[in-house]
């Protein structure tokens, strides 16, 4: 029985008796089995095997008794079934069976223990514990070396194994379950591997060589090996040498192991070699043994002996007087020679060359055997002979030899008495030498030395008083004689000592007599006598000439110093009156006068000629006596007034209070009253003066007068006085006639022109109004018209007229109401034109300086009505051949007595340059001055001919321009002009110039394009391609042969130096001229300067105004050679150099002389020198400078010129180290930038072949690309890598290639460091004693040089390197002239010097040193970064790897050195909130935020908020000046306080500009346009919508995250509803717009295939129900548009868009008609026509804020809660975001006046609006602000 079944039945009896069957399957596994039906039992019917079916599946079905009750059954039983799975469980009944009987396998001999050799494995068709076999090896096992895991079957290696013992194993194993077995075999073959190194014959070897063979190579030795491997191949070891030699100086065979030397050895510089031999076999793959091999080189007798002591020189010494025998010295010599090998080092001494005496006998002799020098007899003296020198051989026994001289010092004995070189001596001394002075030096002769020539001084005699004393200097073997007290010259027996002093050694003395001679010392002053002068007074009329008195004055000193000098001190005798001679008489020099100097207090000196002088003084007491020398004289300038039309007689009051007239005399009483005074007859029939006698007088006018026929009379009185003998005066008395209003006053025109400068003015005053009246005293009224106020103000008394402060360009007509209150009212009218100056028509503007004329003058109207200012204006457009507009004389200052400064601009197209005005005013100076009747002083006004500057080094014309104007009024004319000052300023401008910031030059200081970068050392220019000069100039141009072209004059230095370049193939030309245009007129300059080629050889000529002087190169030298030449023409005042290609075709040489090298040079080649004639030193410079050729459209010859054309090209125009820009001049002909004859060459196939950063050097057939600062490789395309030094002995250290040239080195560097000193590039020569060291010293660039001659140094001043910044550094060296130029030259930024005479370097090309000094050991290295380094225009890598250019280029060593420049200043230092941390490379600043202010205390510093944090400017930067005052510096073409107002709409390279005015009018046009546009549309609009008030509007339904969402609608399952219905009621179709708004237009006119990836799609809709807002993609991001307009699109997917700003970038093309716009606008407005009872489902309405709302929020009311007035859904606007409060939505209106507004925003910008997420936070949220306010009538603003 298997096991038995049970099935329940519930019914009773048959209904519930069970029978149970099995069920046939198609497997027949019912066949197997049976059941009992009624027990339910299952037994099997056959024998069961579980190998061939391990289980068995029955269905048994169970079924009661009776038919069944239940439906459907057909009268049939009730039944179940069930599933019985029978298992058959195992019997162990089947042994295991391996899968192979022979198992095979080979394995290697070196194989590890341990490793698997092979599984083997058994099958046993068992299963559990029947199937679980263990393995093991039963035989064949020889020696254990195999072991089996016994689970697994895998056999592993237990022993190591040896093919060499046994090659073959033969394992039998055995598999077993418990109760069955089998076998298998396992064969295990060994496989032979090399496991035996080679083994040598012997362990070392020896082999020996003989020195100095030839016939290389030479056999030595062989070695052998063989290998221990069973079946090796012994001819497969291969042998190798190592060892130091190996390979150079031996070889071996590797086949057969022979070794050879291979080159003659020598045995003295190594006598062994060793050495190791490897053998290894498999034909050198295999294993490896060695042996050590062990070489003797065999000596020959090849060396000579040499001395030891030669190195550092054989020195001996021996005492004077020794005796024979007495040991002198050792000369010891070796021989390098084997001494084991015969008498190759076996050597025998004597002396050579030997010291005689007088005898001839010799002084010293040698042993033979050991070299020892001993006395060979006496006599030796040191006073004879300091010192002997022997020459001494040693050989030997092969006969070689070697000398050396021995030096043999002869000692001292104190054997000589200390003698004063002089017999007698003398001196002198100042009686005032303070103690311890030096009177005289002694000198005493011993010619003993070391002890025994220490000699002492002293005073043995003739010192009474102790006065003097002696030091000693033992060892120079002199004295010193000093005071010991202070001489008084005047004191009785101190004017002379006889000295005797005393020498002496430590044996022997001697004696001297000295004469010590006292000085006279100036210590006394000189003394009047008497101290006082009291003189009589003396007549005022006294004779020029009398003597009045004589001093005298005495002086205790001697000679000069007692001689007296008198004199009068000028503050006593301010006039010079008198003088006093040499003996002290005083005498009168000028006439006196009592009544300026009625008494003299003459204080008199006496100086004596003593140096310094003594002076001493006395008082002279002098009273002058009065004589009748003045006239009598009206007491007061009396300006009496007649007033015209008065009755006559009338007596003339003489001023408000008196009708008296007063005299006075200046004479003392006798002299003066009573006077007599009277009028000429003359003036009798219109006045009387009645003279009252007493010094007063009456004056009567005797009938009526006009003014308007003479204003004034000029009255004559004659005065007489009473003095003796009387003097008769005529004083002048004015009497104005007084106006009376008696004519009517006329309406007036006047015109007045205001120049503002930048369009900023201040109120200022315009003149007075004119209103034409011959009455001038008229008290008038003058009354502006209301419309005229705005801009203008005016003084009602006075008539004067004044503009408001900034008032707009334009022109103004002013109307003036006048009324004088007698006469009828007259209106006057006033035009003023008031044009903006911009700083670059004052930049380019051209002056003439006019004498005899006023500025009032000027502008005056003649009696053609025509002013002078109108004149020169037509003469300027006629010869200019510009209109009469385009001419502004803008300043007219009066800068003398009738001297009148004329400044103008010409704007034709552009401005005209200054130099062209001045060229042709200068050519038509003659003509000028006829029209206007004036003298033309100067064109081109220059206050450097008014100024001294002869030590300034040069001079300059500096303009100034005030803020406050200068008004010339001239009645019907007045010019407000802009107040410019001319200066001289002393100086050399050019070298003087300095870097400033980009922002405080007028105009762009860099040229062609170039832009302007500020840096902590000034502005450097960002260049155009193609422009090659640091400020971005054309440096080259071509000339064509009959043309030219002007640029600004040269204005050199007084020390100046010009240089410039050219090439050409034509013999005659000129390259440059300076000079008059025109005919000299008198006193016109006739300075000129001129370079041409006569021959094809330059000459100059150049003439300082007074003279010529013509200098040219010798004839020989031809130039017109189609290569580029350069010139220089340097002169310093007087001496002129004119200079060819550097000279450098010079002969120079060098001499070696007793201390030093003796240098000669030949210039006469290429050099020629003069000195310009008479006494003018410096050229006037200030004529055009033309160049290739002169403008022959004048009436000008140009007589100083040989040639006036050229045909090349000029380049590298340098005038004191400023670079001329060639690129556009003033005025040209025939003449183009660039040069024609070589460009070709630098362009390829239309490229440039330098690339976009290299510079093309081209020539007339080839050209050289030389790549700009910071770039490399073949185009300049590659940056040069950056590389820090680390200050610590970093360096790196080239040897090159190539020669460098010894007269000239030229090094490019680029520097950046903090460190004020550092080496940057060190060049030696081979010794060592010159060098080139360009070095960072206190901060600034040097040069260090020695060219031989002496040390010398070269500082760039002013300009430090040491901040941090990139800079460019240059050397320059030709010859002695050195030039060191910073980022480009120029200025302050470059330097010339050339000091000494040596021309010459011969660099070591081993040693070029990077960073340091050489050795590298003394460290002088620099800290920083470096890049870029250039020798002589060769690229120097600073890291080992191939760079163009740097071909035979190598770095011996480099240290301290790493790739890039970093800096982590910030990231290792912090600054503290609200401080930010400013990384300056390597140094860090804490800084305040922008906006800010910093103030500083004693012990910190804190950060203050200020306005500018709100960036009030809108075009210009901020200036805090406190925490709420600042003002705005606004940006180019902007004004007004916040920067608000532009001042042009356009501005093109040409300077053509729209006016602001007119703008404003084309504005003002444009918009009415738009407006009567958009009027018609919204009523068509109207028209067509009327009475369409019912629709109901839908919103669109694509909303993003504003999704309404209704309140009233629960989810299902909160209802019990269905459970996968969960989303809440979708009100898209009741949203969708039944109309496209323009938005819409615009999304179905965007191309489909564009839109899913432009606008990602919305899969999935916000849940509202938790309060958050959709992520990723589809929600709004930080930064985003604060408000998007909704855009409706087909409702299989929705998106986002965020605005139609984005779209408009994305898609340029996306736009919508006016007709869109119209038809939307209508939309909105029925919309927002609908009142709450329309319609109040769907009104929505706007509530305002509380004041306790935040800013910016907005309350509006859902669409689905309006009748709940406390319930609305809030937007919040923050940061560009959107949060919803609740899941109510925002009203369609407000998302549709929002849309208007950004639509309304797109129309009104033309081209691409900044992306909003560019803009920062607070931007954001003024704009989101500045959106919603204006959408919404009742927002308000706060802020």
């Amino acid at each position: 029985m298997v096991l038995q079944v049970s099935a329940h039945d519930k019914d009773l009896g048959l209904n519930g008796q069970i029978t149970y069957s099995l069920l046939s399957d198609s497997s027949g596994d019912h066949r197997l089995f049976r059941v009992d039906p009624e027990l339910g039992s299952i037994y099997t019917k056959a024998v069961f095997d579980r190998e061939a079916q391990g289980s068995y599946l029955l269905e048994v079905q169970s079924e009661d008794g009776m038919e069944s009750a239940r439906p459907g059954r057909n009268k049939q039983p009730n039944f179940d079934t069930a599933y019985v799975r029978v298992f058959i469980s195992d019997v162990n009944d089947n042994k295991p069976v391996f899968a192979q009987r022979l198992y095979e396998v080979g394995i290697d001999e070196d194989a590890d223990v341990g490793l698997a050799v092979v599984t083997v494995g058994a099958n046993d068709e068992d299963e559990g514990a029947n199937a679980k076999l263990r393995y093991q090896i039963t035989s064949g096992n020889t020696g254990g070396v195999f072991d089996m895991e016994p689970e697994v079957g895998t056999i592993f290696i237990a022993q190591p194994l040896d093919y060499e013992l046994q090659k073959r194993y033969k394992l039998l194993v055995l598999a077993s379950d418990g109760k069955w077995e089998d076998y298998a075999a396992v064969v295990v073959n060994v496989v032979n591997k090399n496991d035996e190194a080679p083994v040598f014959s012997m362990n070392e070897y020896y082999g020996s060589v003989t020195e100095e063979l030839d016939g290389s190579p030479v056999f030595v030795l062989q070695v052998t090996a063989i290998d221990p491997d069973k079946d090796a191949d012994q001819v497969a070891v291969r042998y190798s040498l190592h060892g130091q030699g190996s390979e150079s100086k031996f070889v071996i065979d590797e086949i057969t192991g022979k070794m050879y030397a291979q080159k003659t050895l020598d045995r003295e510089e190594r006598a062994v070699w060793r050495f190791v031999v490897l053998a290894t076999d498999e034909e050198g793959e295999g294993l490896t043994g060695f042996t050590d091999v062990i070489i003797n080189v065999w000596d020959i007798n090849d060396n000579a002996p040499s001395f030891v002591c030669v190195p550092d020189g054989c020195h001996g010494n021996v005492g004077e007087n020794s005796p024979p025998g007495t040991f002198v010295m050792e000369m010891t010599a070796t021989d390098l020679d084997d001494t084991a090998v015969g008498q190759n080092a076996i050597l025998s001494y004597r002396i050579i060359e030997n010291v005689h005496d007088a005898g001839a006998a010799n002084f010293f002799t040698v042993d033979a055997s050991t070299g020892t020098i001993s006395v060979a007899t006496g006599g030796l003296d040191r006073e004879v002979a300091e010192r002997h020198q022997l020459v001494v051989e040693a050989k030997d026994g092969e006969g070689m030899m070697g000398t050396a001289t021995a030096t043999i010092i002869i000692t001292d004995l104190n054997d000589h008495t200390p003698r004063f070189k002089d017999k007698w001596c003398s001196a002198r001394v100042s009686e005032s030498s303070p103690p311890d002075s030096t009177v005289l030096k002694l000198d005493a002769v011993d010619p003993d030395s070391g002890p025994h020539g220490l000699l002492g001084f002293s005073v043995v005699a003739g010192d009474q008083g102790e006065r003097f004393y002696m030091v000693s200097h033992k060892a120079e073997q002199s004295g010193t004689l000093r005071l010991r007290k202070r001489l008084d010259y005047e004191r009785p027996g101190e004017q002379q000592f006889n000295l005797t002093i005393r020498v002496e050694d430590s044996d022997f003395s001697s004696l001297i007599h000295c004469i010590i001679q006292v000085l006279d010392e100036n210590d006394h002053v000189p003394v009047f006598a008497p101290t006082s002068y009291p003189l009589a007074p003396l007549p005022e009329d006294i004779a020029v000439g009398t003597s009045i008195t004589q001093v005298t004055a005495s002086d205790s000193d001697s000679d000069l110093n007692g001689e007296i000098i008198y004199s009068i001190s000028p503050e006593s005798d301010p006039y010079g009156h008198f003088t006093v001679d040499g003996n002290g008489i005083m005498t009168v020099t000028c006439p006196l006068d009592r009544e300026i100097v009625a008494e003299y207090q003459l204080v008199v000196l006496a100086t004596d000629r003593g140096s310094p002088a003594l002076t001493g003084s006395t008082t002279i007491q002098l009273s002058l006596l009065d004589v009748n020398d003045n006239g009598p004289e009206l007491e007061v300038n009396y300006n009496p007034v007649l007033w015209e039309n008065s009755p006559a007689p009338q007596v003339v009051w003489l001023n408000q209070t008196s009708t008296l007239l007063h005299v006075i005399d200046r004479d003392s009483l006798e002299n003066g009253p009573p006077f007599s005074l009277s009028l000429p007859r003359l003036y009798a029939p219109d006045f009387h003066l009645q003279d009252h006698g007493d010094g007063t007088a009456t004056l009567t006018a005797l009938h009526r007068f006009d003014r308007e026929r003479q204003r004034e009379f000029f009255l004559p009185v004659v005065m007489t006085d009473s003095g003796r003998p009387p003097m008769t005066v005529t004083n002048t008395l004015t009497v104005t006639v007084g106006d009376q209003n008696d004519n009517a006053h006329q309406e007036g025109e006047k015109e007045i022109y205001v120049h503002s400068r930048r369009g900023k003015m201040q109120t200022t005053s315009l003149g007075k109004v004119y209103a034409p009246d011959p009455d001038d005293w008229d008290n008038k009224t003058y009354t502006l018209d209301a419309r005229g106020m705005k801009y203008f103000t005016l003084d009602k008394s006075t008539g004067h007229l004044a503009i408001r402060q900034n008032t707009l360009a334009g022109s103004y007509y002013l109307r003036v109401g006048v009324s004088d209150g007698v006469w009828p009212d007259v209106v006057s009218g006033v035009t003023v034109h008031v044009r903006e100056l911009e700083d670059q028509a004052i930049h380019l503007s051209a002056s003439l300086r006019l004498t005899g004329i006023t500025a009032r003058d000027f502008i005056e109207s003649q009696v053609d009505k025509t002013s002078r200012q109108d004149m020169f204006r037509g003469f300027l457009s006629e010869h200019l051949a510009v209109r009469l507009g385009a001419i502004n004389v803008f300043s007219l200052t009066d800068v003398g007595l009738k001297t009148l400064d004329v400044r103008f601009s010409v704007h034709s197209d552009s401005y005209l340059r200054p130099e062209k005005l001045h060229g042709f005013l200068a050519v038509h100076k003659k003509k000028l001055q006829s029209l206007l009747r004036v003298n033309v002083s100067q064109v081109q006004v220059d206050e450097c001919v008014y100024t001294d500057c002869r030590a300034g080094g040069g001079c300059s014309t500096y303009l100034s321009v005030s803020d406050t104007p200068t008004l010339v009024d001239a009645g019907n004319m007045a010019l407000v002009s802009v107040t410019v000052t001319s200066s001289a300023v002393c100086g050399c401008t050019a070298r003087d110039r300095v870097h400033q910031a980009c922002s405080s030059y007028a105009t762009n200081p860099c040229f062609n394009g170039g832009t302007c970068m500020d840096t902590l050392s000034g502005y450097r220019c960002q260049c155009p391609p193609q422009y090659e000069g640091p400020e971005c100039q054309q440096t080259r141009r071509s000339f064509l042969g009959n043309g030219y072209a002007w640029f600004p004059p040269i204005r050199p230095c007084f020390d100046s130096h010009l240089s410039l370049e050219f090439i050409t193939g034509a013999e005659d030309g000129l390259l440059l001229y300076s000079g008059p245009l025109a005919t000299l007129l008198p006193r016109d300059p006739e300075d000129y300067m001129a370079i041409e080629l006569i021959g094809g050889t330059p000459s100059l000529k150049i003439n300082h105004g007074s003279g010529t002087l013509v200098l040219q190169l010798p004839g020989n030298v031809v130039v017109s050679d189609r290569r580029w030449h350069r010139l220089d023409v340097r002169s310093n005042s007087k001496e002129v150099r004119f200079t060819l290609d550097r000279c450098s075709s010079a002969i120079v040489m060098e001499t070696e002389g007793v201390d030093s090298w003796a240098m000669t040079e030949d210039r006469s080649s290429c050099e020629v020198r003069g000195v310009t004639p008479n006494r003018d030193r410096y050229l006037n410079g200030s004529q055009v400078l033309q160049l290739g050729g002169v403008n022959e459209n004048m009436s000008y010859e140009y007589p100083q010129l040989q040639h006036k054309h050229f045909t090349g090209c000029l380049r590298n125009l340098v005038v004191d180290s400023m670079l001329y820009d060639l690129g556009y001049p003033s005025e040209s002909s025939s003449s183009a930038p660039g040069c024609s004859l070589t460009d070709g060459n630098c362009v390829n196939m239309g490229v440039p072949a330098c690339g976009a950063r290299g510079r093309c050097n081209g020539q007339w057939d080839s050209f050289r690309c030389q790549c700009g600062p910071g770039y490399t490789g073949i185009h300049c395309e590659d940056e040069v890598p950056e590389f820090s030094f680390d200050g610590r002995r970093s360096h790196v250290q080239y040897q090159v290639g190539w020669s460098l040239p010894a007269r000239h080195t030229s090094v490019q560097l680029q520097v950046r460091t903090h460190v004020p000193s550092g080496v940057l590039l060190s060049l030696f020569s081979q010794e060592q004693n010159e060098y080139l060291r360009l070095e960072v010293f206190q901060g600034l660039l040097a040069v260090f040089y020695n060219l031989g001659d002496r040390l010398y140094n070269l500082t760039l001043p002013f300009q430090r390197l040491d901040n941090g910044e990139w800079h460019e550094v240059e050397l320059d060296r030709h010859g002695k002239e050195f030039t060191l130029r910073l980022d480009g030259g120029g200025g302050r930024q470059e330097v010339t010097a050339a000091p000494g005479q040596s021309q010459e370097i011969v660099i070591d090309q081993t040693v070029v040193m990077l960073g340091n000094s050489f050795p590298s050991g003394n460290n002088h290295s620099f800290l920083g970064c470096l890049r870029d380094l250039r020798l002589n225009g060769r690229p120097m890598p600073m890291a080992k790897q191939p760079s163009v250019g740097s071909k035979g280029l190598q770095v011996v060593t480099s240290q301290g050195v790493s790739p890039g420049c970093p800096s982590d200043a910030c990231r290792k230092h912090q600054c503290y909130p609200p401080f930010i941390c400013v990384d300056l490379w390597r140094k860090h600043e804490c800084r305040c935020p922008p906006g800010h202010m910093t103030k500083e205390n004693d012990s910190s510093k804190v950060c203050v908020y200020t306005l500018c944090v709100s960036r009030p400017c809108r075009h210009g930067t901020c200036v805090a000046h406190s925490p709420a005052k600042y003002s705005c510096h606004c940006s180019e073409g902007y004004r007004g306080r916040h920067c608000e107002v532009s001042l042009t709409l356009y501005h093109n390279n040409d300077n053509n500009t729209l006016s602001l005015s007119s703008a404003f009018a084309i504005s003002i046009c444009v918009l009415a346009f738009l407006v009567l546009m958009l009027g018609l549309s919204l009523y068509s609009c109207w028209r067509r919508h009327k009475g369409l008030k019912e629709g109901i509007y839908h919103v669109s339904a694509h909303h993003g995250e504003w999704e309404d969402i209704r309140e009233n609608v629960l989810n299902y399952d909160e209802e019990g509803g269905g459970e996968q219905d969960q989303n809440a009621f979708n009100m898209v179709e009741l949203q969708r717009s039944l109309r496209p708004s323009p938005a819409q237009s615009l999304w179905y006119s965007y191309p489909q295939c564009i839109i899913p990836s432009s606008y990602p799609q919305t899969t999935k809709p916000p849940d509202t129900k938790n309060g958050t807002k959709p992520k990723g993609p589809n929600g709004p991001k930080n930064g985003s548009t604060a408000i998007a307009l909704r855009l409706a699109h087909p409702p299989s997917g929705s998106a986002t868009l965020t605005s139609p700003i984005a779209m408009r970038r994305s898609h340029k093309s996306l736009s919508f008609s006016s007709q869109d716009l119209a038809r939307y606008l209508c939309e909105v407005i029925r919309d927002t026509d609908h009142s709450t009872g329309d319609n109040p489902g769907y009104m929505t309405s706007l509530r305002p804020l509380s004041n306790k709302a935040q800013r910016g929020r907005l309350a509006v009311r859902s669409l689905s809660s309006l009748s709940d007035e406390g319930q609305g859904s809030e937007v919040r606007v923050h940061g560009g975001q959107e949060s919803l409060k609740g899941q109510r939505s925002q009203s369609p209106r407000l998302d549709r006046l929002k849309a208007l507004r950004a639509v309304a925003s797109e129309l009104r910008v033309d081209g691409a609006v900044d992306s909003a997420a560019a803009k920062s936070t607070e931007g954001q949220k003024d704009k989101v602000k500045d959106r919603e306010c204006r959408a919404q009538p009742n927002c308000e603003k706060s802020g």
